[in-house]
């Protein structure tokens, strides 16, 4: 899998991402560094749609499905279900604010409340089981937050649909 911290921080893609997050924020009323690198870092993690769709079943199947991930994390051991909950709770906030209409398509189609509680549940969880206390605050801020941060990466769907955007999206390869 490849992560957001293979991509160098001066990457025109981190910039732009983060500088659409703090927009987003701006427009949710929520100033934050943590929630803005944090955030900024979610959507560059999921332009690989192997991020997206990261946990696994015992086949090695990926995992379409919420309520599969959330049962994976519950039976996981102890060294996997941190990064199970933390996948959770960027799963559920990133399909809420860039593509909350693909919530009512499918044949599992679950009510927008139900992914904000999971996603909630997930970074409270992944805070209570992480031992760096930094990242346990992000979690926190996370949860506690997590409506203001589905809004702000709503306003950057609405703002990536902009024609403007859509070309530097292709010209950076990320269509």
């Amino acid at each position: 899998m490849r992560n957001s911290s293979s991509i160098p921080d001066d990457h025109p893609i981190k910039q732009l991402f983060r500088t659409l997050t703090e927009r987003g924020l701006d427009q949710a009323e929520l100033r934050d560094q943590d929630l803005l690198f944090y955030l900024a870092d979610l959507l560059v993690e999921f332009m690989f749609i192997e991020n997206l769709y990261g946990m696994r079943d015992l086949e090695g199947r990926p995992l379409e499905y919420l309520v599969d991930m959330l049962q994976q994390a519950m039976e996981s051991d102890m060294p996997d279900k941190k990064n199970y909950y933390k996948h959770i709770g960027d799963y559920s906030l990133f399909i809420l604010g860039m593509f909350p209409e693909s919530l009512s398509h499918g044949r599992r189609a679950i009510s927008p409340s139900y992914y904000a509680d999971t996603g909630r549940i997930g970074y409270k969880t992944a805070g209570e089981l992480e031992s760096h206390w930094w990242k346990t605050m992000v979690f926190r801020k996370l949860a506690d937050k997590f409506e203001h941060c589905v809004v702000s990466l709503n306003w950057v769907r609405e703002y990536t649909s902009d024609p403007f955007y859509q070309y530097m999206l292709r010209r950076f390869n990320i269509s």
